[in-house]
């Protein structure tokens, strides 16, 4: 398909562009220009956008729950017990559950999640269905995780291998780091290294170190540049953390809002307005090992927001980053692999019917629940 996106405001790796178009074709982006009669473009399939526009790379979460989404709430109130909900899904439910959440993900502007859920595989499908890009976490050590790791790894390691699905490893346990750490090193793929185990010096630099300033061997992860990842609104930091690159992670937010998050980070002085924009795509792209989506042969996973009327208004060319974070709603149209997969604030692949017979399924969790207190 051949796209025209024009803007007021679009984020590049480094520099932000103003009043600029920039053409798709073939699932690339082939032009970012300030002309919007790019010779060879006349006849293009879609425009989008126009000067109240912002367009943004898709945001990424290095670390996301999706199966147990919709039970957030009473999750982290005490209300309801992650393990006894997991242990009573069947796969059908696993699958409906996490539509919802990659439903929110992809109005909040996140194009590319990690699941790092007991069974990532379904949920992997459904956040396909719904149109962001899924990456596979296998969990080592971890209280969800498979008995036999090595083979779960290499079994969709081969499965999904040639797509845009990567598979990569995640460490619960130190016991395991040795094995994990030979296996990272020979696929080439990251470790995401859970709160409660600290890196070491065998630890390569494509690691990524889950928690912001409550670990304890940041200085560690600093000098050997290894990858951190945070949630803003839970973490206790006391000191900036810029200087780290963080992604983010949103493992089980309230909120599930990418923006939001970041937008704690900048108010408690965590990190500056485009810092907080890397954090949610530069770094997070990095440290999965993607390209960044808003360059010139880049495959574009792309946010569209407008910008034209309170509450978000108005479009502040002197603070883009700023704007962006702070004054933008659901977004207005979001591709994902150079395709549209949300228009008009709506997803297209995925309806009211989705969401029905998901609340079939919660409303059943609900009533088995109120029976057995019963």
């Amino acid at each position: 398909m051949r796209i025209q996106i024009n803007a007021g405001l679009a984020f590049e790796r480094s520099s932000v562009l103003r009043n600029v178009s920039i053409y798709i074709e073939g699932s690339k982006v082939v032009s970012i220009s300030k002309s919007r009669d790019e010779e060879g473009f006349e006849d293009v399939e879609l425009v989008l956008g126009g000067r109240e526009r912002i367009v943004s790379p898709g945001f990424v979460s290095t670390h996301t729950l999706l199966s147990l989404y919709p039970f957030r709430y009473s999750i982290v109130s005490g209300y309801e017990n992650a393990n006894d909900l997991i242990s009573s899904m069947t796969q059908n439910d696993v699958y409906h559950l996490s539509l919802l959440g990659a439903y929110h993900l992809l109005r909040s502007g996140v194009t590319t999640a990690v699941t790092a859920d007991p069974f990532p595989e379904t949920v992997a499908r459904a956040m396909m269905k719904v149109g962001i890009r899924p990456i596979i976490s296998v969990n080592v050590g971890c209280n969800w995780g498979p008995s036999d790791w090595k083979r779960e790894f290499n079994v969709l390691n081969e499965r999904w291998k040639g797509g845009d699905t990567k598979v990569i490893l995640k460490l619960c346990d130190p016991e395991y780091a040795e094995e994990v750490i030979a296996l990272s090193q020979e696929t080439k793929v990251p470790v995401l290294v859970d709160r409660i185990v600290n890196v070491t010096n065998k630890f390569p630099p494509t690691v990524i170190a889950m928690g912001g300033g409550s670990r304890s061997d940041l200085s560690l992860i600093k000098d050997r540049r290894m990858g951190l990842s945070f949630l803003p609104s839970v973490e206790v930091c006391k000191f900036t953390l810029g200087s780290y690159s963080p992604s983010l992670s949103l493992d089980l937010s309230l909120r599930f809002d990418p923006r939001m998050e970041v937008g704690y980070a900048v108010s408690r002085l965590l990190l500056t307005p485009d810092q907080a924009l890397r954090a949610i795509s530069l770094w997070g792209y990095e440290q999965l090992s993607m390209r960044y989506p808003l360059e010139l042969g880049s495959t574009p996973d792309l946010v569209v927001y407008q910008v034209n009327e309170p509450p978000y208004f108005p479009l502040d060319f002197s603070s883009p980053y700023e704007t962006l974070i702070f004054s933008t709603g659901i977004p207005e149209t979001v591709i994902v692999g150079g395709e549209p997969v949300l228009d008009g604030g709506s997803p297209l692949n995925v309806g009211m019917k989705d969401i029905e017979e998901a609340q079939e399924i919660i409303d059943e969790f609900r009533k088995t629940k109120s029976l057995e207190k019963g």
